[in-house]
């Protein structure tokens, strides 16, 4: 999942813009299955690989400022990275799940509470960007894990309607119409599940 983490940009003028980045991200673990409380193959995965999965993992992201090209609107986008592990089910209880395929991911890499990831620009509309009036990252909320902040003012849309569904993207999560995500997350690959 890709977070924003600076307020929105529209760069006019003759020269790129510096935009300032930081603030806290909360990244969660995903898995491919469909039970809704899959904690015990996070757990078999856990035991196999000799990792453990995160529930979740607040960090910080590194305050510095991000070059947007002159031209282009949007914001700037952390993805966190994960490590993942790939394998399939076998000798299962539930002779059901035999041959099912899966894939767990945890965020991980956090350094002095800096969570380590990608910065990159992440293109919207003008009217997109010029309605995150904030950076959501750098909130009272975001610090203490809450990321539904997305300091959006509707009023500023011409479709009067823009949500925090329109600022994600990324791996794992829905992506909205507007958003155009620029870069890709970093995977590593773990065989052996």
């Amino acid at each position: 999942m890709t977070f924003a983490v600076s307020q929105g940009i529209v760069c006019n003028g003759t020269s790129d813009c510096s935009v300032p980045v930081g603030g806290y991200v909360t990244a969660s673990r995903t898995i491919n299955l469909t039970d809704s409380t899959p904690d015990w193959a996070f757990q078999l995965i856990t035991n196999v690989t000799g990792f453990s999965f995160n529930t979740t993992l607040v960090g910080a992201v590194e305050n510095t400022t991000y070059t947007i090209n002159v031209g282009s609107s949007g914001y700037v986008g952390f993805t966190p990275t994960y490590r993942c592990s790939q394998g399939i089910l076998s000798a299962c209880e539930d002779k059901a799940l035999d041959g099912t395929p899966v894939e767990a991911c945890t965020p991980f890499d956090m350094s002095d509470g800096i969570m380590n990831g990608t910065l990159a620009a992440v293109a919207t509309s003008p009217d997109t960007a010029s309605a995150l009036v904030c950076n959501p990252a750098n909130t009272s909320l975001a610090s203490s894990g809450n990321n539904t902040n997305f300091c959006v003012e509707p009023t500023n849309s011409t479709s009067g309607n823009t949500t925090a569904s329109d600022l994600t993207a990324g791996a794992g999560a829905t992506s909205s119409v507007g958003t155009v995500l620029l870069s890709a997350a970093f995977f590593v690959a773990i065989i052996g599940v």
